[in-house]
């Protein structure tokens, strides 16, 4: 058992069973984590779980998915629940936001994208309506990120499942993030830069068997798993360089 003083944030294990794997929900709350602690607020440490062969403290817990975390005598593995907890628990300002417009032009992308690397849609235009939005909205705002100059709950929410969609979907569909989306990619640079976002960052590598991994997505064959496996560990930080 933990600390009162730490934190344990479980996150799914790679393809190895060990390594930090891709899971855009477990970042969300790695970053936020990151953050808190940033302020003093919190110490944590993260671990990574197999879900097949999950440790003698998961299990003791009843703890059944990641993320899931572990506080002095509190354990949670509902994501909503873990963010208001933290909130209650460890607060700052620095994270909340009021912005319905922000909520609004982001909440259909994800699902688009689920739809098309699973074949339900059987072609990226839904997706690319929904990245439009976004551009447009970024368009009409003067700071950095969605709702300020610095990270908020949404861009915790938002970054990793647009950097997941720009890896996934360019290997497993061929499907690029258009560059004439200049504001998306320049936001997503602006997370790039940030420290909080590299370090919570899971590699490509993981990103691509995660989504290969999912039912009714393209299939990786033994030897591109195998290929994945043995190379360096890769991160997509870099954006067209119209925007350099």
């Amino acid at each position: 058992m933990s600390s009162p003083q730490e934190l344990i944030l479980f996150v799914k294990a790679g393809d190895d069973g060990k390594r930090y794997g891709a899971c855009p929900f477990c970042q969300r709350l790695f970053m936020i984590l990151l953050i808190k602690s940033s302020q003093d607020l919190l110490q944590f440490k993260v671990a990574t779980v197999n879900l097949a062969k999950p440790p003698d403290t998961f299990r003791k817990l009843t703890l059944r998915r990641v993320p899931a975390l572990i506080h002095g005598d509190t354990a949670l593995d509902n994501i909503d629940e873990i963010i208001q907890y933290l909130d209650e628990a460890f607060p700052t300002q620095n994270l909340q936001y009021d912005n319905a417009e922000a909520d609004k032009c982001c909440k259909d992308v994800f699902q688009k994208f689920c739809f098309y690397v699973k074949d339900v849609s059987k072609d990226a235009s839904q997706l690319e309506s929904e990245l439009r939005k976004i551009d447009t909205y970024l368009e009409t705002i003067e700071t950095k990120f969605l709702c300020a100059n610095h990270l908020t709950h949404l861009d915790c929410e938002l970054l990793p499942k647009l950097h997941q969609i720009r890896v996934a979907a360019k290997y497993l569909k061929n499907f690029e993030i258009s560059p004439k989306l200049v504001n998306l990619w320049s936001y997503l640079g602006e997370a790039y830069a940030e420290d909080t976002f590299k370090q919570a960052c899971p590699s490509d590598q993981e990103i691509i068997v995660h989504w290969a991994d999912k039912p009714k997505t393209p299939n990786l064959s033994m030897e591109e798993r195998a290929r994945l496996a043995r190379d360096e560990p890769k991160f997509s930080f870099d954006v067209p360089i119209i925007l350099k």
